[in-house]
């Protein structure tokens, strides 16, 4: 059977430095393939999930990764007056208990989706709401961030080199960036698929280096993570109802880790599938 083809920016040639992970498509687009990009990706997200980001189970676990694995290692202790920027938030929800618990922190955002923007304003009236470039530059001075968060989003981006250029120049020296993305090619997407018109995810080691260049260093261990198959069987068995959150995150913490040795970008095969769906990062600026 024929498969129907995918409405993407992304390249119709995927060259074996793409499919083995150590290069990124869409990395290197010109400004105008960046603004074809920008278009399709713009409401995409919001369109596919129509308010579900906030009632799904498995996204409210998500927020349970970024409690255990990122949010710890943001110090607001010493820096009860910080600031702190997210990337793509949609409806910001991953960043309510952080505010809650510091309220004196200023909260930016930067959200391309318009349908977004009226929710951030009404929920987060105090925040900065920030037009995001389409060359992927950050309109806040340099040295001026504590912190800056990436939930699932890079993947959306085409030029994400650049991007993590500028998070690094906007964080002060030591500040921290959470990433958490997928790590596979999230399909092929030269076909229909269950996603987004052009996200990709980015393999663990182009992740390390992309950062790794820009003065991004890594505090601790790639945690693989978000294992989405439990997500898939638990629809279509028990629910969520009687499973905890925590105990949860034990198991995809288990089972992550364990398929964490299989871990292929281009899965093309039914044995590459076994492998990790995510990875969290907890990156901090190098000082000088």
């Amino acid at each position: 059977m024929r498969r129907a083809k995918n409405i993407t920016s992304l390249p119709d040639v995927i060259s074996d430095k793409i499919k083995n992970g150590s290069s990124l498509a869409g990395d290197d687009y010109n400004h105008e393939q960046r603004k074809i990009w920008f278009e399709q990706e713009k409401e995409a997200y919001y369109e596919d999930d129509a308010g579900n980001g906030e009632t799904d189970p498995w996204y409210a676990y998500m927020r349970v990764v970024n409690e255990k694995l990122g949010f710890p290692f943001i110090n607001t202790a010493e820096n009860q007056k910080g600031k702190i920027l997210l990337i793509g938030p949609g409806p910001a929800t991953e960043i309510d208990r952080f505010y809650r618990d510091n309220p004196h922190w200023l909260l930016y955002f930067i959200e391309a989706s318009n349908n977004f923007k009226k929710q951030l304003k009404i929920n987060f009236p105090d925040a900065f709401l920030i037009d995001p470039s389409i060359d992927g530059d950050i309109l806040l001075e340099s040295n001026s961030l504590n912190a800056v968060c990436s939930f699932s989003v890079l993947h959306h981006i085409p030029n994400v080199s650049k991007v993590l250029s500028e998070i690094s120049r906007v964080l002060i020296p030591g500040g921290i960036l959470l990433v958490r993305e997928p790590c596979s090619s999230c399909g092929d997407w030269r076909y229909i698929r269950s996603a987004t018109p052009n996200e990709r995810g980015i393999s663990r080691r182009l992740m390390i280096e992309m950062g790794e260049r820009v003065g991004l260093e890594l505090i601790k261990r790639p945690v693989p993570i978000l294992f989405e198959p439990i997500n898939k069987i638990l629809r279509k068995t028990i629910g969520y109802q009687f499973v905890s959150l925590k105990f949860l995150f034990v198991i995809d913490r288990l089972l992550s880790k364990l398929l964490s040795i299989n871990d292929h970008y281009w899965r093309n095969r039914w044995y590459k599938k076994l492998g990790p769906s995510s990875y969290f990062f907890v990156f901090k600026k190098r000082r000088a």
